[in-house]
């Protein structure tokens, strides 16, 4: 579980109930909006700790800050048949944990998460753990760009992988890769993502179901001028790029997905609203499984 997962969380701590926008509001109808819980946990087999993020929602003429929104007090179960267990909440980290090895995550298993105050507020949520898809391959590559009037170029990295033919299936790309930054003093090792614009690297298997699938580029890095080499001039070698293919649960990727289609539009005050779906019985939020394959590429 990363902490970027959790970033939804800020964008809706003032999520109320959408009215028509062609409809007049009064400014009593947002102000008696009731407060929910908001919950995000995503799990997944291949997570080094079990994390929940727990808030309240906060009508729009509430000032109260992000962080005085947050639910330290909480008693946060998730469970699957016999099995289950508390997370406890970490103050410097500032959500809900436990170790795996306390309670492993397997695909195929329906789990589920409550979520109970002290004041009495109550939530639960279910989802299913997806079985891992393959990431067969990965190609490095690159391509001229046209920026400022000036030719350069990019490095990047496609992935490639088989789709499961019984269902509708989603899917997410994500990476990281390393160099040595040997131009620094002292020398140090270098860490970035790899960046998969437009929709964030999610897929849908809809036009290609059972099929082979390819990603859209994952970019490495920032342009150089076209006559320059990447190494070293960009990277230094070793350099290792380290792909990740999430087989995603639809709960995961119909709530991201509504998320990315938000941020496209926050900023055009004409754009329709895009209600964002929720998956936890009487709040808001999301828990969402999947599970994770890994491919590293390595050039010395």
């Amino acid at each position: 579980m990363c902490m970027r997962k959790f970033g939804w969380l800020i964008g809706i701590l003032g999520l109320v109930s959408c009215q028509n926008l062609r409809q007049e509001v009064e400014p009593e109808q947002l102000a008696d909006q009731p407060v929910k819980l908001l919950v995000a946990c995503f799990i997944s087999p291949q997570d080094t700790v079990l994390a929940a993020k727990v808030a309240r929602s906060r009508p729009i003429l509430d000032d109260e800050t992000v962080t005085n929104l947050e639910i330290t007090n909480a008693t946060v179960t998730l469970q699957t048949g016999s099995r289950s267990v508390v997370l406890t909440y970490h103050p410097r980290l500032r959500y809900y944990r436990a170790s795996p090895n306390q309670f492993p995550i397997r695909a195929g298993e329906t789990y589920q998460i409550s979520v109970q105050t002290p004041d009495g507020q109550s939530v639960e949520a279910r989802t299913t753990v997806p079985e891992a898809v393959s990431l067969q391959q990965v190609r490095l590559d690159s391509e001229v760009v046209l920026e400022n009037d000036q030719v350069r170029k990019r490095f990047f990295a496609k992935y490639i992988w088989s789709d499961f033919p019984t269902h509708t299936n989603y899917y997410q790309t994500e990476g990281t890769f390393t160099h040595r930054c040997s131009g620094c003093s002292p020398e140090k090792t270098i860490h970035e993502p790899v960046q998969f614009p437009g929709k964030q690297g999610l897929y849908s298997d809809q036009e290609s179901n059972g099929g082979r699938m390819v990603s859209d580029p994952g970019y490495l890095g920032v342009s150089i001028p076209s006559n320059q080499p990447f190494f070293p001039t960009l990277f230094s070698k070793p350099f290792v790029l380290t792909a990740d293919l999430l087989h995603l649960n639809a709960d995961y990727y119909r709530y991201h997905q509504a998320l990315q289609r938000q941020q496209e539009v926050e900023s055009n005050p004409f754009a329709e609203p895009v209600p964002i779906p929720t998956n936890i019985r009487g709040g808001l939020g999301c828990f969402g499984a999947y599970s994770r394959s890994t491919l590293t590429i390595r050039l010395d």
